[in-house]
């Protein structure tokens, strides 16, 4: 694909220039345009096109004004050649993403220009399970046991050295996609073999599975909280910052996420061990700039790594507006440019995201409150995202989450009762997709 300059480069040479790459996932890019205009007029966007129209996403950018080029590009190498080429006539001093599925062209881009950034290397450990897990036990970090899985006749051995049950999961995803619980050496080979046909949206492979060791995450008693926090970091400037820790809502359905809750309310002392172990796991992969979001087990044993991603949680920006109106956007921008942060967060409120999960199952959706009508009576909502209307047809095969939901609320214990209000309030009903609407339904919740 050609690369499509929407306006001529001019902006004094004082001025930073930041090139923003987007095209699928992480914080919206109408949103970062947003945050990475505070800090200067000077934005210029190199959107990869695979997933989808760049065409919105380019009118978000004239409308607001901007200095620079928006440009398009075929994938993730294209990215590189298209951003090095606008470097030739317009330099750039940093780049940035907020999805997963684009780090490796941001740190490859940063590498090639001599700008602040995760090296390549650093960038492909985090988005690697299985090197996380490699280089976590090279250095001591605690994270849970694994047996790396690369073809069928590896499954017995893993479930011989690990144990049933474990937890089968791919090496290179997001989203908590395609991982599962596995109780028997016949739903290993299941999730193993659905788990190889699953198309990943990633612009790159690693025909890797791990089979790991099972921590007991679901819940944390009967608090209502799962037994897992995440640590969200910025690092900037040579230094590392651990802003604020985030509960997460108790699993219900499996492993797909239901959410997220920050400031934590857990004892001050389990906060800073997880914070520790965070730090220690940053550390072993190398990373030194950016968001980072680490996910963080609670065991007896103390925390253990689950996952570091080097990138911010996907509702992590809008969480730390809506509980401290904090702009973690603009923040991750600074650190791209070499710059220390402004601020720091100072929380006021709980900030609530619910991801609520699609039962296991073939479903047809057949009833949900219209999204005005939410926000009319909950005047706590930030925002509803329902992703199926009635009549459409539903199944975790697809994807794991019915809607989404944000709110802000005095405290934790708060937030988690009015979101289960709201939850339903969404009064989305489902019916077996093999049956009529007309007989009984099945509740989301």
């Amino acid at each position: 694909m050609t690369p499509r300059s929407a306006r001529p480069s001019a902006a004094p040479e004082d001025q930073p220039h930041v090139l923003l790459i987007s095209g699928i996932g992480g914080h919206p890019p109408a949103a970062a345009l947003d945050s990475l205009s505070r800090i200067g007029p000077a934005v210029s966007v190199v959107h990869i096109a695979a997933w989808g129209d760049p065409e919105p996403v380019r009118a978000d950018w004239a409308a607001r004004g901007l200095r620079g080029e928006f440009l398009t590009a075929a994938d993730l190498d294209d990215a590189v050649a298209v951003g090095l080429a606008l470097h030739e006539r317009y330099p750039l001093s940093g780049v940035v993403t907020y999805s997963e599925l684009l780090l490796r062209p941001q740190a490859e881009l940063a590498e090639r220009l001599g700008l602040p950034g995760n090296t390549p290397e650093a960038v492909g450990i985090a988005q690697s399970k299985s090197r996380q897990r490699q280089v976590f036990a090279e250095h001591g970090v605690p994270s849970p046991r694994f047996a790396e899985i690369r073809a069928e006749a590896d499954l017995a051995g893993a479930a011989r050295d690990i144990g049933l049950p474990a937890v089968f999961k791919p090496s290179l995803g997001a989203g908590s996609q395609s991982v599962r619980l596995v109780r028997t050496y016949e739903e290993l080979l299941a999730a193993y073999r659905d788990g190889r046909a699953t198309v990943s949206a990633f612009l790159q492979s690693e025909d890797v599975f791990l089979l790991e060791e099972r921590l007991e995450l679901e819940a944390d008693g009967d608090s209502g909280w799962a037994a897992y926090c995440s640590v969200e970091s910025l690092l900037a400037a040579g230094e590392r910052h651990h802003l604020a820790v985030s509960d997460r809502i108790e699993l219900r359905h499996g492993y797909a996420e239901e959410g997220a809750s920050m400031p934590s309310r857990l004892d001050p002392a389990v906060q800073a061990a997880a914070v520790d172990c965070a730090d220690r796991a940053i550390r072993a992969i190398g990373l030194t700039t950016g968001a980072v979001h680490t996910e963080i087990a609670l065991t007896p044993l103390g925390p253990r790594v689950i996952e570091v991603n080097a990138r911010a949680g996907g509702p992590m920006p809008v969480m730390f507006e809506v509980g401290a109106g904090y702009d973690y956007a603009e923040q991750i921008g600074r650190s791209a440019l070499g710059l220390a942060p402004g601020a720091m967060p100072e929380f006021g409120r709980t900030a609530l995201m619910r991801m609520v999960p699609i039962p296991a199952g073939e479903w047809l959706v057949t009833a949900q409150t219209p999204v005005p009508e939410l926000l009319a009576a909950f005047p706590e909502l930030v925002y509803v995202r329902p992703r199926f209307g009635p009549g459409q047809s539903v199944s975790r095969d697809r994807t794991l989450h019915l809607a989404t939901f944000m709110l802000g609320a005095p405290s934790p214990a708060a937030a988690l009762e009015l979101a289960d209000r709201v939850e339903r309030a969404l009064g989305i009903e489902l019916a077996e997709a093999a049956a009529r609407p007309e007989p009984a339904l099945a509740r989301a919740t």
